[in-house]
C-alpha cells in the first residue's frame, strides 16, 4: 500500500482554500486533522475505518459541503466514491428491491449486492448530508452503516445533525439507536458550529443554482430581467419520473417549468426531483403561494426540491413566495427548514 501523511493533506487542503480566495476560520481549521487522517487511513489501508473514520456535523452554512469536496478533490485514490445521500439511498432501493421477483432472492444477499455495485471497490466512501427523517430509512441505513464498517471501508460524513439528534420523531427515534450507537462506536464524531453562516454573506453566483433568481412579483420587466418567458399552453408536457404522472408546463432546451400546484400539491417525491435533475439543468416553479397557505406537505415537498436542485447544481428560479421572510414554512424538523433557509437565500431576489 501507498501512503500521505498527514501533514501533506491538511497542507493541501489549506492550499485549495487560499487558491479559492477563502480564509479558513478556527472552527474549520480544527477538523482538517481529523479529515486528513482519514484521507491518509483509505490511501494507506494501515489503520482501521473505526480509527479514523469522520462524522462531521453543525449548522448549515458552515462549510461543511465544501471541505468535503475540497477533502475528496485532495486524496489520491482511485478507489473512491462521493456521493449524496438522496441519490445513493433511492439508487440502492432500487437495487435492492428489483431482486424482490427473482428465483434466488434473498433480502440480504440483495442489498450487499446492491451495495457491490453502488460501491465497487471504493476504500473511502464520503457522503454529504447524512440524515435519517423517516422510520422507514432506520434499519436501512443501520445496515449500511454496518456493512461499510465491516468491510474497513473509511467513511467522512457531513450532517446537519448531531448523531443522536438522528430521527428526531421521538414516536420513531428508538429505530434508529443501533444505527447511533454504531457511529458514535466507529466513527469520530467533531461539530463544525462557527459563529459565521458564510452561504448568507456570499455574494450572488452566476452558475448552478446560486444563478437563479426569487421573483416575488414576477411581472414582465423582472421576467426579462431573469431572462424567462411564460410557457405557451402547446408546451405542456406530462411525465413519469416515477409512479405519479407530473404536468409541466413546459419540458424542454433543458428548462422544466412547473406550476407550484402541479408539483408539490401532487404526491411527488424527493426521487422523481433525482430522475428530472438528469434532463433538466434549469427549474423554473410559478405560483408559489404566500406561507400561510396551502398544505403543510406541500411546502415539504417543495424543500425536498431546494436540497436536490442545491446539491445537483440546477438552477431554481422562483415565481411567487411573496412574503418570505427567511423562514421555510413546513412540517419538517427545525433543522432541516433551517438548512433549506439557508439555501433559498442564495437566490438573487430584486427588490
Amino acid at each position: 500500500m501507498t501512503s500521505v501523511p498527514v501533514e501533506i493533506l491538511t497542507d493541501t487542503l489549506v492550499r485549495t482554500a487560499a487558491e479559492h480566495g477563502i480564509e479558513l476560520d478556527d472552527a474549520q481549521l480544527g477538523v482538517l486533522p481529523l479529515l486528513a487522517r482519514a484521507g491518509a487511513s483509505a490511501v494507506s489501508g494501515g489503520e482501521t475505518a473505526s480509527d479514523s473514520s469522520l462524522y462531521l456535523w453543525g449548522p448549515p452554512g458552515r462549510g461543511k459541503t465544501w471541505l468535503l469536496d475540497a477533502f475528496y478533490e485532495a486524496v489520491p485514490l482511485a478507489e473512491k466514491r462521493r456521493l449524496h445521500f438522496h441519490d445513493f439511498f433511492r439508487e440502492l432501493h432500487a437495487r435492492t428491491f428489483a431482486g424482490y421477483g427473482r428465483k434466488d432472492f434473498a433480502q440480504q444477499s440483495a442489498f450487499a449486492a446492491g451495495l457491490d455495485a453502488l460501491l465497487g471497490d471504493a476504500r473511502l466512501l464520503c457522503f454529504d448530508e447524512f440524515h435519517v427523517n423517516g422510520p422507514a430509512d432506520a434499519a436501512f441505513v443501520t445496515r449500511l452503516l454496518r456493512q461499510v464498517i465491516e468491510r474497513g471501508i473509511v467513511l467522512v460524513a457531513t450532517s446537519n445533525y448531531a448523531p443522536h439528534e438522528l430521527l428526531p420523531d421521538p414516536m420513531f427515534h428508538h429505530l434508529f439507536e443501533p444505527g447511533i450507537e454504531l457511529l458514535t462506536t466507529h466513527l469520530q464524531v467533531a461539530a463544525l458550529d462557527g459563529e459565521r453562516d458564510y452561504r448568507s454573506a456570499a455574494p450572488r453566483g452566476t452558475s448552478g443554482f446560486a444563478a437563479g433568481h426569487h421573483l416575488r412579483a414576477p411581472d414582465a420587466a423582472a421576467l426579462e430581467a431573469a431572462g424567462l418567458r411564460y410557457p405557451a399552453p402547446e408546451e405542456t408536457a406530462v411525465l413519469t419520473p416515477g409512479t405519479v404522472a407530473l404536468k409541466a408546463a413546459r419540458a424542454s432546451g433543458g428548462q422544466i417549468w412547473f406550476d407550484f400546484a402541479e408539483l408539490c400539491g401532487t404526491r411527488s417525491a424527493a426521487s422523481d426531483y433525482l430522475v428530472l435533475v438528469r434532463q433538466y439543468s434549469h427549474w423554473v416553479v410559478s405560483g408559489v403561494p404566500d406561507t400561510t397557505r396551502e398544505d403543510p406537505y406541500a411546502w415539504q415537498r417543495f424543500g425536498n426540491l431546494v436540497d436536490v436542485l442545491y446539491d445537483a447544481g440546477c438552477r431554481l428560479d422562483v415565481l411567487g413566495f411573496s412574503d418570505y421572510r427567511g423562514s421555510f414554512p413546513g412540517i419538517a424538523h427545525q433543522i432541516d427548514l433551517a438548512r433549506i433557509s439557508s439555501r433559498f437565500g442564495v437566490l438573487s431576489a430584486p427588490a
